[in-house]
């Protein structure tokens, strides 16, 4: 998705954080985009969790009660990582395979590894909240990281 740059002037506009303010006051472009690019306070699913990560939240000790069929499962979805976890399919694939009773902390484990901190950028440009067993998180309609030129971009829009 490409920048929508009126949207990001609203935001500039409306934006009432004081050290923003003060950066806005006086035509910071620069530091306005090291602004927006920190973390907020919003979990955020990631675009792509690599099989590093989703192996990371996974406890093999649980591994014994999960029938055959889902540990293949497991191993197909571990297989074709990265996977975006903003995609509903694909949190569901956590919660089918871990979702035991024996398991079931299992998959808050994993989807809980899935998780990072939006960047307020990324917030300018809209969320929806997704709820996938005990774990809710915000899906992005935008990532990534805003630049200079960005910002005088969308001043000028």
């Amino acid at each position: 998705m490409t920048i929508d740059y009126a949207v990001l002037k609203a935001a500039i506009a409306a934006e009432t954080d004081s050290a923003f303010v003060a950066l806005r006051d006086s035509g910071q472009t620069g530091a306005m985009a090291n602004w927006y690019n920190q973390a907020s306070t919003t979990d955020a699913w990631l675009d792509y969790a690599s099989a590093n990560v989703l192996d990371e939240g996974a406890d093999y000790a649980a591994f014994d009660s999960v029938v055959a069929g889902k540990r293949d499962a497991w191993k197909l979805f571990l297989t074709y990582a990265p996977r975006d976890m903003k995609k509903n399919k694909n949190r569901k694939v956590v919660t089918d395979v871990w979702g035991s009773a024996t398991a079931a902390s299992v998959a808050e484990s994993v989807l809980l590894n899935c998780l990072e901190k939006a960047k307020k950028g990324e917030l300018v440009f809209g969320t929806v909240s997704a709820t996938t067993g005990t774990v809710t998180a915000a899906k992005r309609n935008w990532t990534g990281s805003l630049t200079n030129d960005d910002i005088i971009n969308a001043l000028r829009a």
